[in-house]
């Protein structure tokens, strides 16, 4: 073996290999054929980036890296075979599906030429036969006792004793609410920012994410329900203040306008906002229910309750991958599903209060 890394970064790719790459996303010239990744999202840039650095670290560790071979030269039956099984035997069956489909993506890029079918037919495999290491049934929960999770803590975070307890309780109260109500990627979660991604018009929250910020390349557009409005401004106005005048050092105009901070002032990572949502859910269920749960969960209530209504799950959850022309009619589906499965959660939790017990 020459070496020990697991993953290569770009800039220690062979020279081959980089340039290809680049010339893999640039703009078509005049008269030009696309390009293969001139139209990719920076998100799947960054997912076949690591699938590739990850394949070369393995041809580095074993001996089998050569600078001076093409991307399609190296990638013998036999090398392939034995990183796929690595793969399978290091991360989870899904993992390993994603990354041996994103090593394909990368290397019919870096080879249009070649035929990558056999590697295709690989991917196909592992991702049929792929099972979530995670049993999400036996640990999901309705999604209208999420919502009612979320209020709760908001609703009673005057109960600690200092402000800095009470603001983070709040906040993650209402971290759990807007999840629910608009399961988006926690990677987006963690990076709203206020007037840019949570938006009021007057009279209701907005989130509107760019195509360029999502996983797939869509616009992600969701409308906030009504109920969360005076909780959003209560967060805003009352309890947000308070760890960033806490802080050590006044927050800067850049902090201040992301909408999730922690006790310190400072805008919180998408493992941090992981870590209190597992922590909450934990506390009120038994188990933990993870950030990307949410979506489960909402897309669960809706079918459960309207089944006729599973056709706008796609819009929901962003899934759908619609031409650029289809921009109107995308951001119009996706307000709608996001409004019927608020209608949905709320119908459940009228129905609980109603019930003796309940």
């Amino acid at each position: 073996m020459t070496g020990t890394r697991l993953c290569l970064e770009v800039e220690d790719w062979p020279e081959i290999d980089r340039d290809r790459w680049r010339s893999a996303q640039a703009p078509a010239g005049f008269l030009e054929d696309d390009k293969p990744a001139s139209y990719w999202t920076s998100a799947r840039r960054r997912i076949v980036e690591q699938a590739y650095g990850q394949w070369l670290g393995f041809l580095d560790r074993h001996g089998e890296l050569d600078p001076a071979a093409a991307p399609g030269e190296r990638a013998t039956p036999d090398c392939l075979t034995a990183f796929v099984n690595g793969l399978r035997d290091r991360v989870a069956p899904v993992s390993a599906a994603m990354m041996v489909g994103a090593l394909q993506r990368m290397l019919t890029a870096l080879e249009p030429e070649q035929d990558w079918t056999a590697l295709g037919r690989v991917y196909n495999h592992l991702k049929q036969t792929a099972a979530p290491v995670r049993d999400k049934l036996s640990t999901m929960v309705p999604a209208s006792e999420l919502l009612d999770l979320g209020i709760a803590l908001m609703e009673t975070c005057d109960r600690g004793l200092t402000a800095i307890y009470k603001a983070t309780r709040y906040r993650d109260g209402l971290i759990i609410a807007l999840l629910i109500s608009c399961p988006m990627r926690l990677k987006n979660l963690a990076a709203l920012v206020v007037g840019q991604h949570l938006v009021f018009d007057g009279h209701d929250y907005r989130v509107r994410l760019a195509a360029t910020e999502t996983k797939t390349g869509r616009p992600y557009v969701a409308a906030v329900p009504a109920e969360l409005t005076t909780y959003i401004d209560r967060w805003l106005q009352v309890y947000r203040p308070v760890p960033l005048m806490a802080a050590a050092t006044r927050a800067t105009a850049k902090i201040e306008k992301h909408l999730w901070v922690d006790r310190n002032g400072r805008p919180m990572s998408s493992r941090a906002i992981h870590a209190q949502i597992t922590l909450r859910t934990r506390q009120a269920f038994g188990n933990a229910i993870w950030p990307h749960l949410f979506r489960d969960c909402a897309v669960t209530e809706l079918v459960d309750c309207a089944p006729e209504e599973i056709g706008i799950a796609p819009d929901l959850l962003g899934h759908a991958a619609l031409g650029t022309t289809r921009k109107h009619y995308i951001q119009a589906q996706g307000m709608t599903a996001h409004r019927r499965v608020q209608e949905t959660i709320a119908a459940r939790r009228r129905a609980a209060r109603r019930t003796p017990g309940g």
